[in-house]
């Protein structure tokens, strides 16, 4: 089962920091999974009792097997789904299957015999075309048919038309109706495959200094204001990622990504390396907000793939736009570097956490409120609380789409079925022109117009707000288990030996008192050793100190700028963008209704 524990894998650190705390990614950076219990990531849009059902029927996965398909099969599914979800629509299979020529009675029993669902699979869609081309050829319909040939790798090219595919008729945008394309960013700094942290550039002027802004790109550091420039939520970088397919043998395949950026060309990348960029942020960045990768499964089906695409984009996103994350070196190298196996093994990359090369000055030190620890608790008293609820807002919201969804397939079976109807009435019993026949007939042609019309416009406004809306949504619910995590790795790596240390120093200063009065044989010897130890434990303490400083400052820097902003307004945004969206869609189809009312008037009584 997918929420199965995962197995327990060691990631050895580098780096204890000197102060005695175990590293925070010293277990599984994957083992905590961020998706225990509800498993979004299924096709399911909400938690059923017992094994979810395969998203593609075994009766298909034995009829196709391992034939061999026509390249026609391929070319016309890529027609239909060109991301590779896996997946397309029985409203998109009723449309290739219209080029075919076939009356639409055979259309709509070849629809039928291959799905029930409101999705069609890849199989499901390469058996549909096998009985088309049994449908031309004048042969039965029949799955077992198909079977017989693709067990004799002889499946049939069916004849279509794709030049003439029919698009889809909905008039809504495949975008969200505010949505503009992200500007692009400057290229990315120059990195040293020394310094891959490009860590020069906080050298001095604080932490992340930036030519015009306040420190992390904020302008100021008091509990004012937002601490980003104005309308920042405006001029988010866009980062996609895309299936590029499978690589490697039988046993060793992966999935390999397309990511996408304004920093340079696309790059491929594989999700064990994205597992690698995780690691190496959350070492480096282990009191900043950084949210988990979408889990991995062996044996994982286009639909998990999907939603494992989707996680991965949503965890890309968020670090190109957190404040301090995005101008990290080894984020631009991911972004930009064509093979980054290859990068690797000729670049020695630092896991220092970034206290070891940041400082905070004075004026961010007095920008930390005194109750701090009280407004941090505030929020962790309701963490749990809000992950909760977002939880179910995702799968509420999942679960209303997936309905629609149904609803769009239903309303393309409802338009097959009336052309077939159309056809089996196309004659009269009067055997003569019947005008009372004719024009009910062409009154349920503009009946079956309005109906694909709508299914195409109910289908576009799913798969627009799938791709916004309900990934707004995600990305709000991945925020606060973020933060979570967040808290989880304060109180493991936030600690320091400052006690212990003065402790110690004390001892030793009475040591070398005593040394220095006793003045035994060799005590001058004795003396240096024990002042040079003193002197290494007070430039420890002085360490310890800044770094607890800088925790304190990150802690108020990701509470107060990056929580609280995005929290905020980036729900505005998903808000205003989904009621927008919305009312474009319902006056679409306010003006299909008005226009079947009009088309249909003149139907005919008598």
């Amino acid at each position: 089962m997918f929420n199965a524990p995962r197995p327990q894998q060691r990631y050895a650190s580098s780096s204890t920091n000197g102060f005695g705390s175990a590293s925070f990614t010293a277990d599984n950076p994957l083992a905590g999974s961020t998706y225990d219990g509800l498993d979004p990531w299924s096709a399911s849009a909400t938690p059923e009792p017992g094994p979810r059902p395969s998203t593609t029927p075994s009766v298909f996965t034995s009829v196709i097997g391992d034939a061999l398909v026509p390249p026609i099969y391929q070319k016309a599914y890529t027609a239909v789904d060109p991301s590779n979800t896996g997946e397309t629509t029985v409203n998109a299979l009723s449309r290739v299957l219209g080029t075919s020529s076939l009356p639409a009675s055979t259309i709509d029993r070849i629809v039928n015999l291959v799905s029930s669902r409101p999705k069609v699979s890849k199989l499901e869609f390469f058996v549909a075309l096998a009985l088309v081309a049994l449908a031309q050829s004048g042969k039965d319909l029949s799955i077992e048919q198909v079977a017989s040939l693709a067990s004799h790798n002889n499946l049939p090219s069916p004849s279509l038309d794709l030049d003439a595919l029919p698009p889809s008729m909905s008039a809504l945008p495949t975008t969200s109706p505010t949505s503009s394309p992200a500007p692009l960013r400057s290229p990315a700094p120059p990195y040293s495959s020394d310094d891959p942290w490009s860590t020069a550039r906080y050298a001095s002027g604080g932490i992340g200094a930036v030519p015009g802004l306040g420190t992390n790109g904020a302008h100021g550091s008091n509990i004012s204001g937002t601490g980003l420039p104005k309308d920042w939520w405006k001029r988010q970088e866009k980062v996609n990622v895309t299936i590029a397919g499978q690589q490697g043998f039988i046993l060793a395949r992966y999935t390999v990504y397309e990511v996408a950026s304004g920093r340079g060309s696309p790059v491929s990348r594989r999700y064990s390396e994205f597992v690698f960029l995780w690691d190496c942020l959350v070492r480096r960045y282990p009191f900043r907000i950084l949210p988990q990768l979408p889990p991995k499964r062996i044996g994982a089906d286009e639909s998990f793939l999907e939603q494992r695409r989707r996680g991965l984009s949503r965890f890309l996103n968020f670090v190109v736009n957190h404040p301090v994350i995005k101008e990290d070196g080894l984020l631009a190298v991911f972004l930009t570097e064509p093979s980054l196996e290859n990068w690797r093994k000729h670049t020695a990359i630092s896991l220092d956490e970034e206290s070891v090369s940041k400082r905070v000055d004075r004026v961010e030190e007095m920008s930390i409120p005194s109750d701090l620890e009280e407004k941090l608790d505030v929020v962790r008293r309701k963490i749990g609380i809000l992950i909760e609820q977002w939880q179910k807002i995702c799968l509420l919201t999942e679960r209303i789409l997936k309905r629609r969804e149904a609803a769009a397939a239903d309303l393309s079976r409802l338009n097959m079925t009336l052309n077939a109807l159309n056809e089996v009435n196309e004659v009269c019993w009067r055997g003569d022109v019947c005008e009372l026949c004719e024009g009910v007939r062409q009154g349920l042609t503009h009946v079956s117009g309005h109906v694909q019309i709508e299914a195409d416009t109910l289908e576009q406004r799913v798969r627009v707000a799938m791709a916004t809306t309900l990934e707004a949504l995600k990305s709000q619910r991945d925020l606060y288990i973020a933060m979570r995590d967040l808290f989880i790795r304060h109180d493991r790596l936030g600690g320091d030996q400052v006690e212990r240390i003065k402790k110690r120093v004390e001892a030793n200063q009475m040591r070398l008192e005593a040394v220095k009065v006793g003045r035994k044989e060799g005590w001058e010897a004795e003396a240096e050793r024990v002042a040079n130890t003193i002197e290494r434990d007070q430039a420890a303490i002085a360490a310890a100190l800044n770094r607890r400083v800088f925790v304190r400052f990150c802690m108020w820097h990701e509470l107060r700028v990056v929580l609280h902003n995005r929290e905020n307004a980036l729900v505005t945004q998903a808000v205003r963008d989904m009621a927008r969206a919305e009312s474009t869609f319902a006056e679409e189809v306010a003006r299909q209704w008005t226009s079947l009312s009009e088309a249909v008037e003149g139907m005919p009584y008598e």
